[in-house]
């Protein structure tokens, strides 16, 4: 092959590596990035079934996989207030079942439930605020009832929303993960469940979302 025909070649192979490593940088987001399904109006429980479909690849930071009310800026006057009970994953192992809560004017407060959940086992979990007595909301899942906890101001003002999560590094640090979300069902304020019909799509970049119906669907970080 004649030198002119090598330099275009090593050219080509050159913006064709540049062009993968920069796709690469831009799908492995710097910090949060999501995938998942927010309510379009606001209830007093949501529920999920939450199971991994494989090992997650979790080079920085962490991947999870939950169901949540609240979240930055919608406590009482702009406060950062919000619940949610899922999936973690902090190495490239098993999965934690966690809770977090975090109370206006102070630091989230991550409490784990169980440990060494495998790929494959689905875990059922829910929030729901108690009908007897607002803002005070519980979590329940396999490991019991936690709570309750006083979140003010959160009565009828919160949609819930069902997500996987990754933190990471950025740069070439890129979390990978998987995650199935079954039967999302929202609470009514009458003790009634339904399954979750209207919502609107969140995905970041980095991620896929599939939905298998309206109340199922699965997000993995790519």
């Amino acid at each position: 092959m004649s030198r002119a025909r090598l330099a275009l070649v090593a050219g080509a192979v050159a913006t064709a590596l540049a062009g993968a490593f920069a796709q690469s940088a831009w799908a492995c987001t710097r910090g949060y990035s999501y995938a998942g399904l927010y309510s379009s109006r606001p209830a007093v429980g949501v529920a999920a079934s939450l199971s991994m479909l494989e090992l997650p690849t979790v080079t920085s930071g962490h991947v999870a996989a939950w169901v949540g009310v609240g979240g930055p800026g919608l406590g009482p006057s702009g406060a950062d207030e919000w619940l949610q009970v899922g999936l973690a994953s902090f190495d490239s192992s098993t999965a934690r079942l966690y809770y977090e809560l975090t109370l206006p004017g102070r630091e989230p407060e991550y409490v784990e439930l169980a440990s060494g959940i495998e790929p494959g086992r689905s875990v059922r979990v829910a929030l729901l605020e108690l009908p007897f007595a607002p803002d005070t909301w519980v979590v329940i899942s396999p490991a019991g009832i936690a709570g309750p906890f006083f979140l003010p101001g959160s009565d009828g003002a919160w949609a819930p929303v069902a997500t996987a999560e990754s933190w990471a590094a950025g740069g070439s640090q890129c979390n990978r993960s998987a995650y199935r979300f079954g039967g999302v069902e929202l609470a009514g304020t009458h003790g009634s469940w339904h399954r979750l019909r209207h919502a609107s799509k969140l995905q970041d970049p980095g991620w896929r979302l599939r939905r298998e119906s309206s109340s199922t669907f699965r997000a993995s970080g790519v």
